[in-house]
Formats: structure tokens, C-alpha cells, sequence
């Protein structure tokens, strides 16, 4: 029997991609609120939240190693495409 071959993934890690996974689930909700009232009054403050919960994610993904790294990115990308499409504005 072959064994596949899989990096070591350190406890820190593990934590820091916890960490990315439950702040992906409040950027979606953040997404779908902003998705319901784009021109309501709560929009900026929304945004605003969702900016600062985006520089969070990709903090902790600029800690992990690359294999873990790697697959944060994976989790992430549906999210920031469609983050990146509908509600990023230029500065």
C-alpha cells in the first residue's frame, strides 16, 4: 500500500486557517447583507467591515506555511472574486 504523501501542518496553522474560515463566513453574510441594500444606509458601515475582515484573512494567511497557504487561498477564492467584482472600489 502506497502512502500519500502530505505536508506537516504545525497547530498554528490549523488555528490560523480556523481563523480564516470564520471570518469567511462573516465577510458571506456581510456579502449577502450588502447584496440586499446596496444603496441603503448601512452599506458603508458594511463595507467598512467587510475591508477590515478581508485584511484580517489575508493576515493570517501571510503567516502560514506554503501547503496550508496554499489551501486557505483555495477557500478563499470564490469569496474575494466575487468580493473583488461587485463591491471593491478603487481607491
Amino acid at each position: 500500500m502506497k502512502k500519500e504523501f502530505r505536508p506537516h501542518v504545525t497547530p498554528t496553522d490549523r488555528i490560523r486557517a480556523r481563523e480564516v474560515h470564520n471570518h469567511l463566513s462573516l465577510v458571506h453574510e456581510h456579502l449577502e447583507a450588502m447584496r440586499r441594500d446596496s444603496h441603503g444606509l448601512e452599506y458603508s458601515s458594511w463595507k467598512r467591515e467587510v475591508d477590515g475582515v478581508w485584511r484580517r484573512i489575508f493576515a493570517q494567511i501571510d503567516r502560514m506555511s506554503a501547503g496550508p497557504q496554499q489551501s486557505s487561498l483555495q477557500t478563499i477564492k470564490e469569496a474575494w472574486t466575487m468580493y473583488l467584482t461587485h463591491y471593491a472600489v478603487a481607491a
